[in-house]
């Protein structure tokens, strides 16, 4: 894994509330920014992914025994 330098802008009570919850958990900003952002994409990733439903219908009696002489007549 490589690790880039970035520059971020946050709000002050957000930073305030991440370096307490950093040092009661014995962890870096770094380390918890990285896992809240893993966190969202997943998260953003399982919106858009769809499930793929496949309806089912009743269609009655199953036609299975029925054989070419049932549906065309004798020459």
């Amino acid at each position: 894994m490589q690790l880039i330098r970035t520059t971020l802008r946050l709000n002050e009570y957000l930073k305030k509330d991440v370096e307490k919850k950093a040092i009661d958990e014995g962890k870096s900003l770094q380390e918890l920014f990285n896992k809240a952002l893993e966190v969202f994409l997943k998260v953003e990733a399982q919106k858009q992914a769809r499930k793929i439903i496949f309806k089912t219908h009743n269609l009655g009696v199953a036609l299975d025994h029925l054989s070419r002489a049932d549906f065309y007549e004798s020459p």
